[in-house]
């Protein structure tokens, strides 16, 4: 009995990529494999899916410490909003909107105030979050209303075009025919996998998010390491908005809209448990890549866009299901729970 549990565990944390191959397989089948297994359109399943990628992986960052994050969303359209208007000139502000004005600074400035404003925006989260005992999940939701509404504010509900190509270079660039941005993804994505199964800040997440007590006990401070988790999902947000600006060089009135339940859809069918302390950046790497396969393949095969909505539910319930029988296991037999704890000491 306890080798088949075992081995219906192993089944389960990989079953993500089995899924895939079998996604992969379906669409190459129903679209044509010259069509949907293209390099082109492959690169462009990777390019759609930079944007959401680097979100899901501050979320799942913070869905490891045991929280939510719904604000990274209203930050995503702050930031977009702040760097249009400190890139742009005078003349282009005021033309975009009456009484608008440009700062028109130099990419390099602006670069390094998005990802510091990110870093406080979530700061902020995780202090209000920790040191006044709110719900995480009210208070990230209000910041998200309460962000988009400044970037609403500040750009008076008008398109802000034309930013510069230095700047546009993280979100439209290429290095040969790979979009910048789909390394700059695969980059973070590898660079957090190793720095959350090898760095102390790492396992003492997965510590606090499977039982904060314990992980007190053990030395760790949950409190600071939460706020430090919200702050890295900022971070990555005001990373997300200077590549998503540089994608489309425009930008435009609550820009990034949906992205939250994207990147949570994204961590849990990846793995990610929602209560915390279990789950891996790989697996949230692959849930981002189902999502958007599955995206471009009903968009190929010229599927009702209400449908597309339809099977995303549905395959996040499945997740949801599949997370629920991991849990089960880990709570009915003992020996699979003390292993799966031993494993993030």
């Amino acid at each position: 009995m306890f080798e088949r549990n075992r081995l219906l565990q192993f089944v389960l944390d990989y079953l993500i990529w089995f899924i895939l191959v079998l996604v992969l397989a379906f669409f190459s089948w129903h679209v044509g494999a010259e069509k949907y297994l293209t390099s082109i359109n492959l690169l462009n399943i990777l390019l759609h899916a930079s944007v959401l990628g680097v979100l899901t992986i501050g979320q799942t960052i913070v869905l490891l410490s045991g929280n939510f994050d719904l604000s990274a969303e209203g930050t995503l359209s702050l930031l977009t909003v702040l760097a249009a208007w400190l890139l742009l000139p005078y003349q282009a502000m005021t033309a975009a909107q009456a009484g608008g004005i440009g700062w028109e600074l130099h990419p390099f400035v602006v670069i390094p105030l998005l990802l510091l404003l990110g870093t406080l925006i979530g700061g902020l989260v995780g202090l209000l979050i920790t040191r006044l005992q709110m719900n995480n999940f009210i208070v990230t939701l209000a910041m998200q209303l309460i962000l988009r509404g400044l970037g609403m504010v500040i750009s008076m509900g008008a398109i802000m075009p034309g930013t510069p190509k230095l700047f546009n270079w993280l979100g439209g660039g290429r290095i040969g025919p790979v979009p910048v941005a789909v390394i700059a993804t695969l980059l973070l994505f590898v660079a957090f996998a190793y720095f959350l199964h090898h760095a102390r800040f790492g396992r003492a997440l997965y510590a606090v998010g499977g039982n904060p007590q314990a992980a007190r006990a053990s030395g760790f401070n949950p409190e600071q390491l939460v706020v430090a988790a919200y702050m890295f999902s900022g971070l990555l947000a005001g990373v997300a908005s200077w590549m998503l600006l540089g994608k489309l060089e425009v930008s435009v009135p609550n820009l990034g809209a949906g992205y939250t339940l994207d990147t949570v859809a994204a961590a849990v069918i990846g793995g990610v448990a929602l209560s915390g302390g279990r789950g891996t950046i790989s697996g949230a790497f692959a849930g981002v890549l189902l999502l958007s396969l599955v995206n471009n393949g009903l968009n190929l095969m010229e599927v009702d866009p209400f449908w597309v909505n339809g099977v995303r539910g549905l395959i996040i319930l499945v997740a949801l299901l599949i997370e629920a029988q991991k849990v089960r296991i880990t709570l009915h037999h003992p020996p699979a729970r003390r292993r799966a704890l031993s494993s993030v000491k």
